[in-house]
């Protein structure tokens, strides 16, 4: 094996284990008051994740400066590590933690895990999404206040209303959907096309 190919597959494992350190770090944090007020929690997972990079670098770069590597790797390689694991650790914590906490598919599994041997109709399962997520979980009311808090609608004379940056936001989302293309457009183009 070239000494080449060794040091990517050490650097990997290295980005692995600097995974795992962003996961316990913002684990913990998440259960500090830290960022608690954060109103759309995929940004608070966004910036511990940062807080977590900010970490590692603070920890790991002067180590390396002084020793002149770190587990092998240069200042360069250790410093990129860092970064790929940063944004490794981003896409995760999009994908695994976020979806749970806004997620109708794992409310309703998980209120049919109460009741494993209870089947639903259509209707009741419309009615737990109705009832259940939308109403009693205050969902609805969380994403207005979430969208509020970071500035795509302003409350206005007893209601909401998009703001300049709401439109940019589905003017990008548009955009992005023209690139990537939806199979129900209805999300992005309520009234259609």
């Amino acid at each position: 094996m070239s000494e080449e190919l060794k040091k990517l597959l050490y650097a990997v494992v290295v980005c692995i284990c600097m995974c795992l350190v962003i996961a316990a770090i913002v684990a913990l944090l998440l259960r500090t008051p830290l960022l608690a007020g954060q109103k759309a929690y995929l940004y608070r997972l966004l910036v511990l994740d940062a807080v977590a990079c900010v970490v590692l670098l603070a920890v790991l770069v002067p180590v390396t400066v002084k020793r002149g590597s770190l587990f092998g790797l240069g200042l360069s390689s250790v410093v990129m590590c860092v970064g790929l694991s940063t944004l490794l650790m981003a896409l995760f914590l999009a994908l695994g933690p976020m979806p749970i906490e806004r997620s109708y598919t794992i409310f309703s599994l998980a209120d049919m895990a109460e009741e494993p041997e209870t089947v639903l109709t259509t209707e009741e399962m419309k009615a737990q999404f109705v009832n259940g997520f939308i109403e009693e979980a205050g969902e609805t009311q969380k994403r207005i206040d979430e969208q509020v808090y970071i500035g795509n609608l302003e409350e206005t004379d007893g209601g909401y209303r998009i703001t300049a940056k709401g439109q940019r936001l589905i003017k990008l989302m548009r955009l992005v959907e023209s690139i990537f293309p939806v199979p129900d457009e209805t999300c992005i183009y309520p009234n259609g096309k």
